[in-house]
């Protein structure tokens, strides 16, 4: 259950920020928080990460909405059973923040993203793409150390 609401509560986080974002800041105007470090900056992203495959919209909703599904269908495997929290705890992080992006797809026909940190100022992120970079990191160490 609380792998369900660790979901539930990225999905209605990223929601509200998106439309605190969508409704109050003007868009690629720059705003430097935290001595600098982190760069705000509405950005709406048509494509897959990093703008790939911007001109072909319908694709990338296409292909999003089927790797969430097998996702989805991953998750609902895997969490009757007893053991592998970390797995868990990582398809819980990635299906957050994949459901938030997706369904900003699908409402918006885009993403929007809305920071940047100072060392990587011309990559824009949002919160439901750290979450997918850290549980797909989790996933990959786990993998590393699995024990056969």
């Amino acid at each position: 259950m609380i792998y369900i609401l660790i979901v539930a509560l990225i999905f209605i986080t990223e929601y509200k920020i998106k439309k605190y974002i969508e409704e109050n800041k003007e868009m690629h105007k720059k705003e430097e928080i935290l001595n600098g470090n982190i760069i705000l900056e509405r950005y709406h992203n048509k494509g897959a990460m990093l703008n790939f495959m911007e001109d072909k919209v319908e694709l990338v909703k296409k292909i999003t909405v089927a790797l969430v599904g097998v996702l989805i269908l991953l998750f609902a495997m895997l969490l009757p059973k007893k053991g592998n929290r970390v797995l868990k705890f990582a398809l819980a992080l990635i299906l957050g923040g994949a459901l938030s992006n997706v369904h900003d797809r699908l409402i918006r026909g885009y993403v929007v993203d809305y920071f940047s940190f100072k060392f990587l100022k011309k990559i824009i992120f949002n919160i439901s793409d750290i979450c997918i970079f850290l549980g797909s990191a989790l996933i990959t160490l786990l993998s590393l150390f699995k024990k056969d």
